[in-house]
């Protein structure tokens, strides 16, 4: 009987908390219908929490997201578009909308792969699919740009939301725009957006005097009642605060989105003040000026007190307003209408008509004085969001309607654009940097040129960090940039020139891009991908072939060796050993031959296309380090893992044709990075003759002209071999006497660095000294040190 009066309240239990969760919902509900999306979120979030059942908590979730999208807050719609999808293993519609939201938020791989995700699960979309209708324009559209050129406009904007900017009429000094910052004596937020009320805000344009004091330097007697410091007096011209334009103009509600007159004399405003219970939503207010001060705010008779206008623009006669309504009579949301000034009244308003408005929402329209006509439209055939677009009069006197396309138009919203009179140039408004609204300035120009670049590690495609870019154009100029932690770069470039893009990171072989600007009429911008290999491991040569039991090169093979060629010259500072691999396919002995002399063949070819000696090391390994599987090989050949090692015992456990991929991969050609401070000595060009002991190349000293230092090994009789040489790929010997040859290694003009490298080779415990030496001849130091003056 305890155990049933236990289960009954348990079940009581579940059921007031489903019962709470369900009331939460249904308050959210209410809250969104009457448009205060920011109030029933947190609703819709406390019932996510109390809900069990994972369909209800995808249901919840997707309120809570489109909510979120309502407010144009694409960034947190996205969370709660992933949180109905966790709970939902088939949900089309928000795997759709996060595809978007992520469009938005400039999140466009992510965005591909919810846009295959909802092609996959609805079978019968249409054949061309989504992801290439907005993703191929995004990437189109950024590749071949507009001649604008946009910045973002740090003096106006803040950490809240900043937008629609206006020159106050033809003075290009002032700029009033609209801000929802934070203002001290009005603390409420707005319902509908979570946010701070909006208010209109003034900018001036001015030089400011500015007094700075600088100490004199010295401890010279000053004469009584003379100054500490003097002061430097300076003129700079800036943009001042923004401060609030005018009490009698903000109100304790939103107001926003204002124009002027040509004159900037009268000014028009949206505001969602009430003057009586009969106005609601909101409606367009004209203010005049008259010598500096506002008078007070005039409601502009358009349409009827229940009807909402909005975003008014004036055209430069004062004849026409432009205006924003959902009023009925419109093509669907909001639409662009227009009234005439008729004896000191507005006329009766004007819907503009197909093609300027759509099923969607036109917004934020603009009149210039040349009469087109510019707004912003979430229509479909944009980039993400809305999009600003222009429209103009064609000979019959009917709209045409264009996108302004990148860069006026990025993948986020963009609207309210403003141009100055008789310019091409201008302010609009965008939330492409981190999804706040901000204020950005564009100006024309005849051809643009960049390059985008992105700059990963060649073996696994991340990002390299803390990488250097130096660009060097045909007519001389050289540009250095730096990377950002995301491993991209940009680069402005030049018209009708040639450039080599060359690009250095710790720890990496220099990356290098060729490119030209070349007879282009359009602008473009470029985009690369620049793989830079790691030093830390051997880097395989692909395509090095040989005839079976031969090491000489055949003519496949040399391409492969021009490409490194190249990278040595692009690489100054590197030496490197050439390392070649056998099979075990015959003896060891044999295999071992022949790979130090294919190793040789490759270091012989090198010298010959002019790369320094000194800066190479032929190695044969023959069967001795066989091949370890990497991700890359694994992705390949599906019969083999990664971490595999290719030894003789794992291949015979293979098939017959398994057993021959595995011998080609063990069959290669590597090179590795021994050091990275080369400098070539004064010999580096000639290279010396010399024989082979064991895997040590023994080298003619004598050849070696002129005076210089070098590490002495021993002196040993002319029949031995000495073990201390096969600590080292190259050394060199001479004649000491009739009965003793000299071994040496490195040569120095400097006798410092002699001494460095002579104390690295005695942590070996090897036995060494530095010696002076001279066309044949063993010289004092004294003599070297003159010598080489």
């Amino acid at each position: 009987m305890k155990t049933l009066s236990h289960f009954l309240i348990f079940l009581a239990l579940l059921t007031l908390a489903a019962c709470s969760a369900t009331s939460y919902v249904k308050r959210g509900d209410r809250l969104t219908k009457s448009g205060r999306y920011a109030l029933a979120q947190p609703n819709y979030e406390k019932a996510y929490k109390k809900f069990k059942d994972k369909k209800e908590k995808a249901a919840v979730a997707m309120k809570n997201a489109k909510s979120f999208e309502q407010i144009n807050l694409p960034r947190k719609a996205a969370i709660w578009y992933r949180k109905a999808i966790m709970n939902q293993d088939t949900f089309p519609e928000a795997v759709l909308a996060l595809a978007y939201a992520e469009v938005k938020c400039n999140r466009l791989e992510e965005a591909k792969e919810n846009f295959w995700e909802y092609e996959d699960l609805v079978k019968d979309i249409d054949t061309l699919s989504l992801s290439d209708t907005i993703l191929k324009r995004i990437e189109k559209w950024e590749e071949f740009p507009g001649r604008y050129k946009v910045a973002y406009l740090k003096q106006f904007n803040s950490a809240a939301s900043d937008f629609a900017p206006v020159y106050m009429g033809q003075d290009t000094n002032v700029v009033v725009f609209t801000s929802n910052r934070k203002v001290k004596d009005r603390p409420k937020k707005d319902g509908v957006t979570g946010a701070y009320y909006t208010n209109i805000y003034e900018s001036h344009y001015s030089n400011e005097i500015v007094r700075k004091s600088r100490k004199k330097k010295g401890r010279k007697k000053r004469k009584k009642g003379a100054s500490k410091s003097r002061v430097i007096v300076t003129e700079k011209y800036q943009w001042s605060k923004a401060k609030s334009i005018n009490d009698s103009i903000n109100s304790e509600l939103n107001d926003g989105a204002a124009c002027f007159s040509s004159d900037g004399q009268m000014m028009f405003f949206t505001s969602t003040r009430r003057i009586n219970k009969n106005h609601q939503g909101t409606k367009i207010y004209a203010i005049q000026n008259n010598g500096g001060n506002w008078g007070e705010a005039a409601l502009q008779q358009i349409v009827a007190d229940s009807i909402s206008v909005a975003h008014p623009s004036l055209s430069e006669d004062g004849s026409l307003l432009y205006f924003v309504s959902d009023m009925p009579g419109g093509y669907g949301g909001n639409d662009i209408w227009v009234c005439k000034n008729e004896g000191g009244n507005w006329g009766a308003p004007r819907n503009l008509g197909r093609p300027i408005n759509s099923s969607a929402d036109e917004l934020y329209p603009f009149i210039r004085d040349n009469g087109s006509l510019y707004f912003a439209s979430d229509r479909k055939g944009g980039i993400g969001g809305l999009d600003i677009y222009k429209a103009q009069r064609n000979a019959s006197a009917a709209w045409e309607v264009e996108n302004m396309k990148y860069p006026i138009n990025s993948s986020a919203d963009d609207f309210a654009i403003h141009f100055q009179a008789g310019n091409e140039k201008g302010m609009f408004t965008s939330s492409r940097r981190k999804g706040n609204d901000d204020i950005y300035r564009f100006d024309y120009v005849p051809l643009r040129f960049a390059l985008k670049g992105k700059v990963v590690n060649d073996n696994n495609t991340k990002n390299v960090e803390n990488f250097s870019v130096h660009v060097v154009s045909s007519d001389g100029e050289q540009i250095d940039v730096k990377g950002n932690p995301e491993g991209n770069f940009e680069v402005e470039l030049k018209p009708d020139l040639e450039y080599i893009v060359m690009v250095s990171a710790e720890g990496y072989l220099n990356g290098k891009h060729l490119m030209n600007t070349l007879g282009l009429k359009k602008s473009r911008n470029f985009k690369t991908t620049i793989r830079m290999k790691p030093i830390e491991q051997p880097i395989e040569l692909p395509n090095i072939f040989y005839d079976f039991g031969s090491h000489e090169l055949r003519e496949e093979s040399k391409e492969a060796l021009n490409g490194l060629v190249e990278t040595l010259n692009d690489n100054p500072k590197i030496t490197i050993e050439l390392g070649s691999h056998s099979d075990f396919v015959g003896s060891e002995e044999v295999n071992k031959e022949i790979s130090q002399k294919r190793a040789q063949s490759v270091v012989d070819y090198l010298i010959d296309h002019g790369i320094y000696w000194d800066r190479l090391i032929a190695q044969g390994y023959g069967e001795s380090k066989p091949r370890q599987i990497d991700s890359t090989l694994a992705a390949q050949y599906n019969f083999l893992k990664i971490g595999d090692v290719l030894t003789e015992k794992k291949i015979s456990t293979l098939s017959k044709d398994n057993r021959e991929i595995a011998n080609q991969i063990n069959r290669r050609t590597e090179f590795k990075v021994i050091s990275t401070n080369y400098k070539p000595g004064p010999k580096s060009k000639k290279r010396p003759t010399g024989d082979q002991m064991g895997n040590t190349l023994v080298k003619d000293l004598n050849k070696i002209q002129g005076a210089f230092y070098t590490i002495q090994l021993g002196m040993f009789r002319k029949s031995v071999q000495p073990k201390v040489l096969k600590n080292f790929k190259i050394v060199f010997k001479a004649p000491a006497n009739a009965a003793m040859d000299r071994y040496t290694i490195g040569f120095f003009d400097d006798l410092n660095e002699a001494k460095k490298e002579l104390q690295k080779i005695k942590r070996k415990g090897i036995k060494a000294i530095i010696i002076a030496y001279r066309n044949g001849k063993k010289i004092t130091f004294a003599e070297a040190k003159k010598l080489m003056k």
